[in-house]
């Protein structure tokens, strides 16, 4: 006794066992995500954050610069500009305080016929006076004087120049004028008495030129830029460009080209401008004496060289730390992933009835204990398995020669009671056919070599049977309709016999107008079946549903309910829960049992 409850204890751990393995491939098979693929989404959650991060306040800290550089420009620009335009508001001041020196107004009364020495002194005076004019300045000047009433020309020019009546006939305008020729370039001013002169030149009696060489400017703008402030230069939409020397032209060429197709506004300006595939911030403003505008361009590589390195080293940093990723989410797989891969595809080969399965070990590490540990569960559940479906076995067999045994008594006593009736009437043919029927029956039950027959041997004992019963009822007509490809298969022995038994004394024998019994056999795709139905008086349909209730679930219901639930109960045991009996009504209009066999358990008889 307590050997059968330690054997069901230890089924019902294997099957709690099985069902948690179970439980736990069906989740882990759920989940999509392995552990590699979470550790490097993970990674990539971590990295890709601090890189936008980084990305965002990188951007931030260029356009700060940006600002930066732009706001010190224009700072630097704008007072680059005032120095040169007070420059040359000084020598706008020098012309007309020149025009209004008493010794230069005089020559306007000085007449040609006046004596030579009177001119002569006068001239001096006046050329001594352009001269400490024009070294007042910071600048050199040069000054020419032309005196229309004194028909003569005072300049500082060392070489010689002798009046002409429209020597700046062609000349006169307000403000400062750009003038070009071969040998240098200036600008040039005039101051001119009366004022009208500017619009009609021949009425000017007193005129005073003065000019500088553009030197000068190139001089401020290449201080400008040795303090480190940019690559200044002026520009003007027709007369070009006034650079520093140590200028790159081909820069200067380009930004000229995109200024004339993008002239700059008189108020300070800044844009970014793209050349020859760089960037370049050019900064401008007017100059309000000239009228051209100077420009200053800085390349942003060079000013943002440091942050671009530090970017740079960032991202190379942060690459590097990627593929140490990488690398480490492989190595994660392979000793993490790859083993709980192997684990759980052992796990369902267990679960498929493979006990057999072994996992091999790798290397040291904590897997290869648990390894360890999972070949010896899986060894002692074979065994344990092994165990329990022999306690199975002998457990079935002992049931079925226990159902069987209880078959036997039930038939002999009906056929013996047969016998004594007809001993009474002295039928003795009918006792001897009946004694060797028995015997022949009793012939086949005894065999217990085999408790299986084919359905060929069963068809011959139950003949036997039924010669009894004709024997005895003398109105019975049996119509047997079954293939020859059924009579091969298996069956367990007396598994017809209590179903036409049943037919005959609960269906024919009480309805005095019966006497068909037919037996018919289907080989169909998943299963057999063979069908015995009569065409006795049947059964209500509440008499029917109580009788199949009984005879699925209980053997209290008499002899009739007795005998065909001891053959369901041996075909489900032998065959699986989906064979058995099946009670419907016939249409020959007694009741119809079919015998149900399914194909799938036939491998177990």
């Amino acid at each position: 006794m307590n050997r059968k409850a330690g054997n069901a204890s230890r089924a019902e751990s294997v099957f709690c066992v099985s069902q948690i393995w179970e439980t736990g491939v069906v989740a882990c098979m759920n989940r999509r995500l392995t552990i590699f693929v979470k550790v490097v989404v993970l990674v990539l959650g971590l990295l890709i954050p601090v890189i936008a991060l980084y990305a965002y306040s990188n951007q931030q800290s260029v356009s700060v610069i940006k600002d930066e550089i732009r706001e010190m420009n224009f700072s630097k620009l704008v007072f680059l500009l005032h120095q040169m335009d007070a420059q040359i508001q000084q020598l706008s001041t020098n012309s007309l305080t020149m025009i209004n020196d008493p010794a230069v107004r005089e020559l306007n009364y000085m007449e040609e016929s006046e004596e030579f020495s009177e001119w002569k002194k006068l001239m001096g005076m006046v050329q001594d006076h352009i001269n400490l004019q024009a070294s007042m300045s910071g600048w050199v000047s040069d000054i020419t004087v032309w005196s229309k009433q004194a028909r003569a020309v005072v300049s500082t020019d060392k070489r010689t120049v002798l009046y002409d009546e429209t020597m700046f006939a062609d000349q006169l305008a307000r403000g400062w004028r750009f003038k070009q020729d071969t040998e240098k370039s200036a600008f040039v001013w005039f101051s001119v008495l009366p004022l009208s002169a500017y619009e009609q030149p021949d009425e000017a009696r007193m005129i005073v030129r003065i000019s500088f060489s553009t030197a000068y400017l190139q001089n401020m703008l290449d201080g400008y830029k040795a303090n480190g402030n940019g690559n200044p230069f002026l520009y003007h939409p027709e007369f070009g460009v006034v650079t520093n020397r140590t200028a790159d032209q081909d820069d200067i060429r380009e930004l000229s080209r995109f200024l004339s197709q993008h002239p700059p506004k008189p108020a300070v300006e800044a844009q970014t401008v793209e050349l020859n595939g760089q960037e370049f911030m050019v900064s401008s403003i007017q100059s309000q004496s000239l009228g051209w505008h100077l420009v200053d361009f800085v390349p942003m590589d060079t000013v943002l060289a440091p942050i671009n390195k530090s970017r740079n080293l960032f991202y190379i940093s942060t690459l590097v730390l990627l593929c140490m990723s990488v690398l480490a989410s492989f190595v994660l797989y392979r000793n993490v992933q790859v083993p709980i891969r192997k684990l759980i595809r052992n796990v369902q080969r267990i679960r498929k009835g493979d006990y057999s399965t072994r996992i091999k070990g790798d290397g040291g590490s904590e897997f290869s204990y648990l390894f360890q540990l999972f070949n010896e569960m899986s060894q002692e559940i074979e065994q344990l398995v092994g165990k329990v479906y022999v306690e199975q076995l002998r457990s079935k067999e002992a049931m079925l020669k226990q159902l069987q045994s209880q078959i036997n008594p039930h038939f002999l006593y009906n056929c013996l009671f047969y016998i004594k009736s007809m001993a009474r009437l002295g039928d003795e043919e009918a006792v001897v056919a009946m004694s060797l029927s028995l015997g022949e029956y009793f012939r086949y039950t005894t065999r217990l070599g085999k408790q299986t027959a084919t359905l060929q041997e069963e068809m011959d004992m139950l003949g036997h049977y039924l010669a009894i019963q004709k024997m005895r009822l003398g109105r019975l007509d049996c119509r047997i309709e079954i293939p020859d490809k059924l009579l091969t298969i298996e069956l367990p022995r007396l598994i017809l016999q209590p179903i036409v038994e049943n037919a005959l004394v609960h269906g024919i024998e009480p309805c005095e107008s019966a006497g068909l019994l037919r037996l018919t056999g289907v080989d169909e795709a998943g299963e057999y079946r063979i069908v015995v139905e009569d065409d006795g008086s049947g059964m209500e349909e509440e008499a029917m549903d109580k009788l199949e209730q009984h005879v699925m679930y209980s053997s209290s219901e008499g002899e009739s309910g007795y005998g065909l639930w001891n053959v369901n109960q041996r075909l489900k045991l032998i065959f699986g829960k989906q064979s058995g009996l099946i009670l419907s009504s016939s249409d020959l209009g007694g009741l119809k049992v079919t015998v149900t066999i399914r194909k799938e358990g036939m491998d177990d008889v």
